[in-house]
């Protein structure tokens, strides 16, 4: 729709993960290098955690394509999982071809089929994704793995992704050899103001903008709007660029971001009265003072064009969520 308008290759701001998006500052390089480290090498299982919405997909999606390193990836939905439960999920997803009944045999197991599968892996990742679901007992099982020593097979490590809860479920006591089991933890804060620029400006250069899109007035709204999270960071400026191409402006301004803000308040937890109230402000002050009397007034096309974007916008909008 609007990639040709911006003289873009691709949508920018896609809320699907996408390696290829992988941006690397600050508090998210720091997690990379210490993710990376542990896994290539230190030994025990590694924890990253943060919110909803903070970009833990992305980093670890990075992660998994590091060079010698096979990934798989679990996602527990069952929090009722239980130890055995998990090994022979495990063993399926590896493709080992056998049902355990118990931890000890998959264990046993294990250490045979390693050399065999991943001979040629610098060190073999599960990924655990949805980790705050799991029991404690779960937890101190699956973190064992990291830190057997076998020889002759390249190393397995854990890698622990869940949102904050997972930090109180290492506190707990039950949870107290997976806790000294951990070499690595790395938790994700949302995008300082600095930071949300810096990520923007990374999207837009790599779907082939080198000129500035967003005006910084603009992106300290989107950086507001989000508070710093990735995920609402890229659904804001992607609802901006739709509103902007349908009003054919060249580039995103503050104006822009709260017109189309007010589509998105719910998913930013925004009240739609406050959020209709500060555009309309916005629009206000760009709107010239009365003619003195005598004078013939001058036509204000602004309340056409607007209204002419948010129709152009709607058309647009319901193309993309239903065709």
């Amino acid at each position: 729709m609007y990639l040709q308008h911006f003289g873009l290759s691709q949508p920018p701001f896609s809320i699907s993960p996408d390696p290829q998006f992988l941006w690397l500052s600050g508090n998210y390089a720091r997690a990379f290098e210490a993710l990376k480290r542990g896994i290539l090498e230190g030994g025990g299982c590694l924890v990253l955690t943060g919110d909803v919405g903070t970009g833990k997909t992305s980093l670890i999606q990075g992660i998994a394509r590091l060079d010698g390193v096979a990934a798989i990836f679990l996602t527990i939905d069952d929090p009722d999982l239980s130890a055995l439960d998990f090994c022979n999920a495990l063993a399926a997803e590896l493709e080992m071809g056998l049902q355990f009944g118990s931890c000890a045999d998959f264990g046993a197991a294990l250490a045979r089929f390693l050399p065999q599968a991943f001979a040629a892996c610098r060190a073999v990742l599960v990924i655990v994704d949805e980790a705050q679901r799991l029991k404690p007992e779960v937890l101190e099982t699956t973190a064992e793995l990291s830190i057997s020593k076998l020889s002759g097979r390249p190393p397995l490590k854990v890698v622990f992704v869940g949102q904050l809860e997972l930090h109180q479920l290492l506190e707990q006591a039950e949870s107290s050899g997976a806790r000294q089991n951990v070499a690595a933890h790395c938790h994700l804060e949302p995008l300082t103001g600095a930071e949300t620029l810096s990520y923007i400006e990374h999207r837009l250069k790599v779907v082939g903008r080198d000129t500035p899109l967003f005006t910084q007035d603009a992106i300290r709204e989107v950086h507001r709007l989000s508070q710093g999270y990735p995920r609402l960071v890229n659904m804001v400026c992607d609802h901006a660029l739709l509103y902007g191409y349908g009003a054919n402006r060249e580039r995103i301004d503050v104006v822009t971001v709260r017109e189309c803000s007010r589509d998105l308040s719910v998913a930013l937890g925004l009240d739609d009265a406050s959020g209709t109230r500060e555009a309309a402000a916005a629009v206000d002050c760009a709107t010239p003072a009365p003619s003195p009397p005598g004078v013939a007034p001058e036509t204000n096309w602004r309340p056409v064009a607007l209204l002419g974007a948010s129709l152009a916008a709607a058309v647009i909008g319901y193309h993309l969520l239903y065709r």
